[in-house]
């Protein structure tokens, strides 16, 4: 079996991408997903459909956006890919607060919106330079432990080095082995605890539903490799 890595194309990939992105998701259950990519009123397929076409504006409207692909050549079926973010400048110099519209107007959706923040807020901190962000990663259930996941961060650490520029993400349980076998460092372990003084009925039942979510903010240098001791980390300077 033999895969090829290439940009998505939005107009003829984008369906499948994400009917590939909600099963990479499900198997294993990765409760942040749903932060993202709800499932209202039961209905799937409808839920499935809404974030398509929501998904792919944001990717038509954000200029650093990108995306790839990992194909199997025998079938051409997506097997993986990745949304990265490439910023030539600070990522959080022009802040925008983001309407979590996707979420009914209710406490639900005040919830989702600070669990989001959250989920940034190391990078906030310290990661305010150019950079290579991977935004999401997955692979199809059924092309699992194939090397389709180091194919993908692997281009990110690539296109770092070339561009001078650190290298970000945020892991999950999921992801993390990966990414630290390729070199990166957590920088912080990052829990997801939106507060409210005030819990009604449906802040009580969304955060039963995103209970124990935790992120690793990991990071490599702009020469591409970490060392304990000798690597110098620029939020520290």
């Amino acid at each position: 079996m033999s895969f090829k890595l290439s940009d998505v194309d939005l107009e003829a990939d984008f369906e499948e991408l994400m009917a590939v992105m909600w099963a990479a998701h499900e198997e294993p259950v990765q409760p942040f997903f749903r932060l993202f990519c709800p499932i209202v009123n039961g209905d799937r397929q409808a839920s499935l459909k809404e974030s398509t076409e929501r998904m792919l504006e944001w990717d038509r409207h954000d200029p650093q956006a990108r995306w790839l692909k990992v194909q199997d050549v025998s079938t051409g079926r997506i097997a993986g890919a990745a949304w990265y973010k490439i910023y030539k400048e600070d990522p959080f110099a022009h802040p925008e607060e983001e309407a979590v519209e996707w979420y009914p107007d209710d406490t639900s959706r005040d919830f989702v919106s600070q669990a989001i923040r959250q989920m940034d807020r190391p990078r906030e901190e310290k990661a305010t330079r150019p950079q290579v962000f991977l935004n999401i990663l997955f692979t199809h259930p059924g092309y699992r432990r194939k090397g389709i996941g180091a194919m993908l961060v692997q281009w990110g650490i690539d296109a770092a080095k070339e561009l001078g520029v650190e290298f970000w993400l945020n892991a999950t349980p999921v992801g993390k082995p990966l990414y630290e076998k390729l070199g990166f460092e957590v920088v912080e372990r990052n829990p997801l605890v939106p507060k409210t003084e005030r819990p009604d009925a449906t802040w009580n039942a969304t955060a039963r539903e995103f209970s124990d979510i935790v992120f690793w903010t990991m990071w490599l240098p702009k020469v591409g490799t970490f060392e304990t001791n000798k690597t110098k980390r620029p939020w520290e300077t």
